[in-house]
């Protein structure tokens, strides 16, 4: 036999090879065709558990003669937002997982600190409602139920709280179980029948306001001075300044009755609210106290109309801050005007009963304005009405409020 040479041997080694890799994929494949069964077939591999199956592989892929059923979802057709799902909760969209920014509860819009763009509605943690106005937020530290007052903040931190009412009479549940009726009316807290020698006719545009929302707000605060505030200074005598309605301000005194009330009805314009200001009447006043009496029962706030402690009196002890920050303390029978939120809130409001005097639009027959509440002169409580002298003085200031 003719011996190969190098070249030949070579060509010879490399087709033996070849034939060698043909017939093991040959018997690999009659293995596997033998094993194939209308689920699929167990691989040959070190897991002897690994299965592969149609319903592992994606539809109409095929992987060793085994075509897949498995369906895939596709979310590309989908057109929800992040606006359209609850806040806090998640969904794929388009092939992407997102968070939902929804508010839907009081308590969701407090975390979220949003900016409401309209007049919107939300329910507080005992399912009442509450209308958030446009161009606010609720403020971070509003309560989530409305018994405990729900504050709302505009763009510069002026406050308001949520008081729940209309002509009719609205319904709240609270906290214990129990509902409660809050109607828009004045009312007279005191022993005597006093709102008799008093007149207001309940203003169209509140009654309006009320019986559409259900309910309206009122300034957390006594009216405050901004200018004064930043000079850190009390005022000494009549000037115009520009209203704020926030803690730790320069209680806005020294002014009439109209004054008051134009710039309480100038607030919104100035604000750019596109809800409206009104200097405090009668009917919010006393609404109130009512809401803050019904929803306190079971403490001494079920008499807040004659009995307000919380207020700054001439008889009370408190400690509070001053304009400069400094701790101080009030002494019993000392007369201190303080800056406003210095003493305890009730229901998320401020010194309803004492501090400054409160100019409402109610009037009496010969003078106009009667103010409300006490001073830090008096003991007078938070249902106190009284005609105004006719004068500016040390201890006449006023409370806004806001109407949707």
């Amino acid at each position: 036999m003719k011996k190969l040479n190098k070249n030949q041997k070579i060509i010879v080694g490399i087709a033996i090879i070849l034939l060698a890799v043909i017939l093991a994929i040959i018997v690999t494949t009659n293995v596997i065709n033998s094993n194939v069964g209308t689920e699929g077939y167990s691989a040959t591999t070190a897991n002897a558990n690994s299965n592969l199956v149609a319903g592992y592989i994606k539809e109409g892929i095929t992987i060793g003669g085994i075509t897949g059923t498995l369906e895939s979802l596709n979310t590309f057709d989908a057109t929800a937002t992040a606006e359209d799902i609850a806040w806090g909760e998640t969904a794929y969209v388009k092939g992407e997982k997102i968070t939902g920014t929804k508010i839907i509860t009081v308590a969701q819009g407090k975390v979220s600190q949003k900016v409401f763009e309209e007049n919107t509605s939300l329910i507080d943690d005992y399912q009442n409602k509450v209308v958030i106005p446009s161009g606010f937020k609720i403020a971070e530290d509003s309560a989530t139920a409305v018994e405990d007052g729900i504050v709302i903040e505009d763009k510069d931190g002026n406050q308001f709280v949520w008081i729940p009412a209309n002509t009719e009479g609205v319904e709240i549940k609270i906290s214990t179980g129990e509902i409660i009726e809050i109607i828009y009316k004045r009312t007279s807290y005191l022993k005597e029948n006093i709102i008799n020698s008093f007149k207001e006719t309940m203003p169209s545009d509140e009654q309006t306001s009320v019986n559409k929302w259900n309910g309206f707000y009122i300034g957390r605060f006594e009216a405050g001075d901004k200018e004064s505030t930043m000079a850190k200074t009390m005022r000494s005598g009549v000037k115009d300044a520009t209203i704020t309605i926030k803690k730790d301000q320069v209680p806005y005194n020294y002014i009439l009755p109209k004054d008051a009330k134009a710039k309480a009805e100038n607030m919104h314009n100035i604000q750019e609210y596109l809800a409206i200001t009104k200097l405090v009447s009668s009917y919010a006043w006393d609404t109130t106290i009512d809401f803050i009496q019904k929803t306190n029962s079971n403490n001494e706030h079920s008499d807040y109309g004659i009995n307000s402690p919380e207020g700054n009196y001439s008889n009370t002890a408190f400690t509070y801050t001053d304009l400069q920050g400094i701790q101080q303390t009030k002494k019993q029978n000392e007369r201190i005007l303080v800056p406003t939120g210095q003493t305890t809130a009730v229901n998320n409001i401020y010194d309803m009963g004492g501090n400054l005097w409160e100019y409402t639009t109610e009037g009496q027959s010969s003078l106009n304005d009667v103010g409300r509440g006490g001073t830090y002169y008096d003991t007078n409580p938070a249902g106190y009405r009284a005609p105004n002298n006719g004068n500016a003085i040390v201890y006449d200031g006023f409370r806004v409020t806001l109407f949707i």
